[in-house]
């Protein structure tokens, strides 16, 4: 069986007497689309936060392609093939879309602060804008190329935030609550582009989402978490029927 790209073994958060994520284990394969869900407060976005580096864990380990990232700072994991949105979108409201997505394009650039001073770095500044354009024609956005990031229509904006950090060329990309704020078509239409760029940009996905039919339509496999822990794992059509999923979103007052 292939290495997975993601492993996090017996990851433990703990905030003064707070445990926010308990002893959690999981993996997302090599092009694999796996959900954490679980009610508010269950330690979600606690455990995205240790993997891309917010936190450091108070015990447990990360991995990333069998490369130990535990405690690493954000960029370093970025550097190594992690992208991520967010739940509130993070765009730079002052650049056009084009300027957003080569500005992700520039994290991976090599050229130094003295070959950029007297423009030495030229042909890599022309070819990461040639790599702009031909994401943005590949997901469908080269026509609101010189449109400011936050004159789009909502759904437009959560696409746009996804295709930045596709900009980076990751290999596991995190999207939190990708349909957060979305209407139903819109999140439908969000589905199907998580779904296609998943499959023509060869990645492995982990996602944090409380949108449940996206999710059951959506994912692979399915982690549910509650105060912390792992009560399920499994496709969706499994964690659909578990009885201790259920009764934890009915509970906490949320809908499966």
């Amino acid at each position: 069986m292939s290495e997975p790209v993601l492993k996090i073994d017996h990851l433990t958060m703990q905030f003064g007497g707070v445990v926010a994520v308990d002893d959690f284990s999981m993996v997302v394969n090599p092009g694999e689309l796996v959900a954490l869900i679980g009610p508010n407060g269950a330690g979600k976005t606690t455990a995205f936060n240790a993997v891309t580096g917010v936190y450091t864990p108070t015990a447990g380990t990360i991995t990333l392609l069998g490369h130990n990232i535990t405690g690493l700072r954000p960029d370093q994991i970025t550097g190594m093939g992690i992208a991520r949105t967010f739940q509130n979108i993070r765009l730079f409201s002052s650049m056009t879309v084009f300027e957003n997505v080569l500005t992700a394009h520039h994290l991976r650039r090599t050229s130094n602060l003295l070959s950029a001073t007297f423009r030495l770095n030229g042909a890599e500044e022309r070819q990461m804008r040639k790599d702009t354009e031909e994401l943005l024609r590949r997901v469908d956005l080269w026509d609101l190329k010189d449109e400011m990031a936050t004159s789009l229509p909502y759904g437009k904006q959560r696409l746009l935030e996804i295709v930045r950090a596709l900009a980076t060329k990751p290999k596991l990309l995190l999207l939190d609550e990708p349909a957060a704020g979305m209407n139903p078509q819109e999140t439908d239409e969000l589905g199907d582009f998580i779904r296609r760029i998943r499959d023509e940009f060869d990645l492995s996905i982990f996602i944090i989402e409380h949108h449940m039919n996206l999710v059951m339509r959506i994912s692979d496999r399915i982690y549910v978490i509650e105060f912390g822990r792992q009560i399920a794992e499994g496709i969706p059509e499994e964690i659909q029927n578990n009885q201790a999923v259920i009764d934890a979103y009915l509970g906490g007052g949320d809908e499966l």
